[in-house]
């Protein structure tokens, strides 16, 4: 057993004669009890001791945890079940903050490879021994303290966690989840990541409970309920993803996500609330969203940074997340720092109400904490004025927003070509025309999109549509399917297109330089080209881009996502590409998974495989990357 703080005995008592012996004892009694306020008739202290396992992957996670608990109880004893490697990391990334916490590390984790997944470690009958070892953090806890507080790895705490009052005549304090009885059956009524207990019993019988628990070591909690006097947390500590994703419905004409943000405000002095009560713990994967439930971390985000009086919470997870950025992708930190906010441009024009949807779903979008500014375009048109009030008056939280009307008739192509010109070479943007409908999860899969793949030589930029297209003669509607992980195509989808900066200049500077090609930008092999000679010029850009694109080897990173769903949805409406409105093509995703994978494979016109290569900005010593063997993208 290691310790990285300090931890004291003090004896006091021993030998104590006469009155000022005892007045001594009353004042410390009463220092005592200070040091314990009573916040409300339901709560009386917080715990004596906390309890975690840490190691392998929430590694990171647990060293977040660590910091949220010292912010708002510094002098705590922690007792962690880890690793040797999450010691080192410890020590690596120490601070004053962590100093003062009185830890107490385990090793007791190094005989377990922690490199399997879950699914691994279960198929190998080792899960339930391994996640049992919170039981050894449990144990020695108790050793030296009269109860103790089990927090998950990936907990992060917002404030000082106060038990019920009830918990002085009880022997074990459990977190229900809180969720609709079907999952309750299979993943257990109480949550195995946050527990209570001053029983040197509980944790010999939480293990026997385990080996015959229909889900491990967090439905055996059910039978520890009827075991010991237990008493329950409210809703407002340990708030889990769960909480949104398997809540128990109770008004179907909302949204989950609107149901769930009744629940939860900012109370007057700055602090976050779940139905009226300030909330102590958050119980998600905080570094790793898009794991389980990603719209959960997009909402707590958001409301971390309304909350002023959680502004060192909300510091200490900016800077969690450019470190666990930096260990995984080494130039992330660097690009994070260095990148400028993101900007959006909407191309808009006599279609009041189709730029108004289009608003809407930017504005319920998920963009966590980042600074996204917002311009608005408006091409000249009679009968614009709708348009422009809807424009002017939309109110915009995430950053800036500027709108610009067009004194003259530009036409489509003309737009694009002026609607985004980045100031530096590592500037993040989309354009969207305005008849496009959104998954809330579009920004989070892009900006993840762009800090894997964005030193990608071969990159013009990212699609939000659905690759459906194949423009090589014979053309024909075709779907690539990849498994449903991205890939690259060298075809450029507008719906939705976030251009690579760099490529985006040096095709801007093209158009600008008269070049001969700009009046007949050929590709005889494609329909693309017959479109174009055979349609209005002026309405159709992406012929110049294709052109361009084709000349330069450069490619489109697209994802064809299961079940049919789009990141970005085309609704064609009436305008310049079709005399009457069609319908929407695709529904949009309501859930996308985050992971991105460290090799592309890449296609050619004819949606043929061409190759795979590793654009990504992984760690080089990565297994999976190495595994592979693929090229590096420089």
């Amino acid at each position: 057993m290691r310790r990285t703080g300090c931890l004291k005995a003090h004896g006091v008592g021993a030998g104590c004669r006469g009155w000022p012996c005892m007045l001594m004892l009353a004042m410390l009694v009463l220092m005592s009890l200070s040091a314990y306020p009573l916040t409300s008739s339901r709560e009386f202290r917080k715990p004596s001791s906390y309890a975690s396992m840490i190691g392998g992957r929430s590694t990171m996670e647990g060293l977040l945890m660590l910091y949220s608990l010292a912010s708002v109880d510094p002098w705590a004893s922690v007792y962690v079940a880890g690793t040797g490697e999450g010691l080192r990391s410890l020590q690596v990334l120490n601070s004053t903050t962590l100093l003062q916490l009185q830890i107490l590390w385990l090793p007791v984790l190094d005989k377990y490879k922690l490199s399997l997944t879950r699914k691994a470690m279960v198929k190998h009958r080792v899960w339930n021994r391994f996640q049992m070892e919170k039981g050894s953090a449990i144990r020695a806890a108790l050793k030296w303290h009269p109860d103790t507080l089990y927090l998950d790895a990936d907990s992060f705490v917002l404030g000082k966690i106060l038990l019920p009052m009830e918990a002085v005549h009880m022997e074990l304090g459990l977190s229900p989840h809180y969720i609709q009885e079907k999952y309750e059956a299979k993943h257990g009524k109480y949550n195995g990541g946050f527990l209570w207990t001053n029983s040197e019993r509980m944790p010999e019988a939480w293990t026997k409970a385990s080996a015959r628990s229909r889900f491990f070591d967090q439905a055996a909690l059910e039978e520890l309920a009827e075991t010991f006097k237990t008493f329950t947390f409210g809703k407002h500590v340990n708030l889990g993803w769960w909480q949104l994703c398997q809540k128990v419905r109770r008004n179907e004409s909302l949204s989950v996500e609107e149901e769930f943000q009744e629940e939860i405000d900012i109370d007057t002095a700055g602090f976050l609330r779940m139905n009226g009560r300030r909330v102590d713990t958050l119980h998600a994967h905080l570094l790793t969203p898009g794991v389980l439930c990603p719209q959960f971390n997009e909402i707590m985000l958001r409301y971390l940074a309304k909350a002023p009086a959680l502004k060192e919470q909300l510091e200490i997870l900016q800077w969690a997340q450019r470190a666990y950025a930096s260990l995984a992708y080494p130039q992330a930190e660097e690009v994070m720092e260095a990148t400028p906010p993101f900007t959006i441009v909407v191309l808009t024009m006599n279609r009041h109400e189709s730029l108004a949807q289009l608003l809407k779903a930017l504005a319920s979008s998920y963009y966590g904490m980042d600074k996204v500014d917002l311009t608005i375009k408006v091409d000249h048109a009679p009968d614009n004025a709708k348009v422009i009030d809807i424009a002017e008056d939309f109110v915009w939280d995430f950053g800036q927003k500027a709108v610009e009307v067009s004194s003259s008739r530009k036409g489509l192509a003309r737009a694009w070509f002026d609607a985004w010109r980045p100031k530096t070479t590592n500037a993040r943007g989309i354009v969207f025309e305005d008849d496009i409908l959104l998954s809330k999860f579009w920004y989070r899969w892009l900006v993840n999109a762009w800090a894997r793949y964005g030193t990608c030589k071969y990159l013009a930029g990212i699609s939000l549509q659905r690759q459906t297209l194949v423009p090589k003669k014979p053309s024909r509607r075709y779907e690539i399917v990849n498994h449903h992980q991205p890939f690259l195509y060298p075809l450029v989808g507008s719906i939705g297109f976030s251009p690579h900066a760099e490529r985006w200049l040096s095709f801007l500077k093209w158009i600008e330089s008269g070049s001969p090609t700009l009046s007949d930008p050929a590709t005889p092999d494609l329909v693309t080209y017959d479109w174009w000679r055979n349609g209005d010029k002026r309405q159709m850009w992406t012929q110049h881009f294709i052109h361009f694109c084709n000349r330069h080897k450069l490619f489109t990173l697209y994802i064809n996502l299961p079940h049919k769903k789009t990141l970005a949805a085309h609704a064609t409406a009436k305008g310049e590409h079709f005399r009457r409105t069609l319908g929407q093509d695709f529904a949009t995703a309501s859930d996308v998974s985050l992971i991105m994978p460290v090799s592309l494979n890449t296609y050619d016109w004819n949606a043929k495989f061409l190759w795979q290569i590793c654009c990504s900005t992984v760690n080089r010593t990565h297994p999976v990357a190495a595994q592979i063997g693929c090229r590096k993208c420089s």
